[in-house]
């Protein structure tokens, strides 16, 4: 998304677009269009900023059909590739720990993650739920927030739910042909 210098929305993509039902896609892209930041200063004259855009919804179902609020809109650097590691199976069984993780990581002006902190309001993290969220997190590719056509650098932080599975399915290959 890219905000010019006077703060108003100068164009704007829907980032996996397909995967939302058509009205719910046109009303997150009203909202969009009648966003306005405060526009960032760069040499204390207003700046073009390039940014990708979160926007997190509260879903509320009903018999009548529910309603659908808007909950946070964070500027912050676009994921352009999502990696996973390989979920630890210590984290599988049904008595694992579970909850969500949070992260946050500092987005270099060449789209890579550094130093990123997890952490959770779970009690304590077991490393295996940290060290999945780490080698998960710095895999990730990101197209950095531009000032002026400058890359700087930003902040991402998103959350990742562990919730035990223990009817994953097993991996039937022979392991010596892997």
């Amino acid at each position: 998304m890219s905000f010019g210098t006077d703060g108003g929305v100068a164009q704007s993509t829907l980032v996996k677009e397909n995967e939302y039902p058509a009205k719910f896609a046109e009303a997150v892209k009203a909202k969009i269009a009648a966003m306005r930041i405060a526009p960032p200063q760069q040499d204390g004259k207003p700046a073009a900023l390039r940014s990708g855009v979160r926007l997190s919804y509260l879903v509320t179902p009903s018999a009548s059909g529910g309603t659908v609020s808007l909950q946070e809109t964070l500027l912050a650097p676009l994921p352009i590739r999502e990696v996973y590691a390989a979920y630890p199976k210590s984290l599988n069984r049904e008595d694992s720990w579970q909850g969500r993780i949070d992260i946050r990581c500092e987005i270099d002006i060449t789209g890579q993650c550094l130093n990123p902190i997890m952490s959770t309001d779970n009690g304590s993290l077991p490393e295996d739920a940290r060290r999945f969220a780490k080698d998960s997190i710095t895999k990730w590719k990101f197209a950095p927030q531009t000032l002026n056509d400058q890359a700087i650098p930003g902040e991402f932080r998103m959350s990742i739910d562990i919730v035990p599975n223990p009817r994953q399915i097993e991996d039937f290959r022979d392991p010596r042909k892997l």
